[in-house]
């Protein structure tokens, strides 16, 4: 008799804690979604110009609106902090247009994609003098921030289920 009730505790556990992982990872998947930066060489690339672009794409709902931040890194002087907001796309794409008239060539600078409060990439960057040199075989980054995987849910299921066993054999 022990043992049945011990198996229907089990069962239960069991259930309940997969309902709740599953239904973290839903929602963790819900709201991670992918960002992604253009990069050429690892680094964002903007021109020395008023109207430099930062373009990525995203698998965000078409109209979302993203904010582009843009800070100086290392030692690039003069020191400057820049901010857009960009739209995505039908297709995806979204782009932000910045000034970078002002910030010589070889400065380097660090990104971030935001959507409210959510971090969803970074990337570093260089501003670079033509722009026949950010046009060069663009390769997409992918800096997207994961939801919790199907093996953080096996292992959370795994975990209730010997805490249930082990309560059983107290009783």
């Amino acid at each position: 008799m022990f043992e049945r009730i011990r198996l229907r505790w089990f069962v239960v556990a069991a259930v309940v804690c997969a309902a709740l992982v599953g239904g973290t990872t839903a929602a963790a998947a819900q709201n991670a979604s992918s960002v992604s930066l253009a990069t050429t060489g690892g680094n964002v690339t903007v021109t020395q110009a008023e109207d430099a672009t930062i373009r990525g794409t995203s698998d965000l709902e078409a109209g979302t609106t993203l904010s582009v931040r843009v800070q100086s890194a290392g030692d690039t002087s003069p020191r400057f902090l820049k901010t857009s907001e960009a739209t995505v796309g039908e297709d995806g794409n979204f782009s932000a247009t910045l000034d970078f008239s002002e910030i010589p060539p070889g400065s380097t600078f660090s990104v971030s994609v935001r959507n409210e409060s959510n971090a969803l990439a970074e990337a570093e960057g260089v501003v670079v003098e033509d722009a026949a040199s950010t046009t060069a075989t663009d390769e997409t980054t992918d800096t997207g921030i994961p939801g919790f995987g199907a093996g953080l849910g096996a292992l959370a299921v795994a975990g209730l289920g010997a805490v249930a066993l082990l309560a059983g054999r107290r009783a």
